[in-house]
């Protein structure tokens, strides 16, 4: 899964909501030294969805290379293998092959 493609709407809802904000503001200034509602709400929510888009491209980031590194690495134990081996009986009721004749 592509980071960036999922980002998609999480933007467009940012920007919409940037807009929604920006037509509800009131005309009236506040006062020097102190923030609008707005601005307040701005402030919580762009830091917030800016460190989560951060996030969640560390965490696909990671996801990446762990399948990666499964992919190109591993460790081959021959021992494993022996004795899965062994737990395999052979079939003593297999036909043998017609006995080979000279013509």
């Amino acid at each position: 899964m592509d980071p960036s493609v999922s980002l998609l709407p999480l933007v467009t809802a940012l920007c919409s909501l940037h807009l929604v904000i920006a037509s509800n503001e009131t005309t009236t200034t506040p006062s020097p030294g102190r923030l609008s509602e707005s601005e307040r709400l701005a402030a919580i929510i762009v830091p917030s969805v800016v460190g989560g888009i951060i996030l969640i491209g560390i965490i696909a980031f990671f996801i990446v290379k762990v399948k990666e590194k499964r992919q190109t690495e591993g460790t081959y134990r021959p021992s494993n293998e022996e004795q899965a081996g062994s737990r395999v009986e052979t079939n003593a009721a297999l036909k043998l092959p017609p006995e080979e004749r000279l013509i």
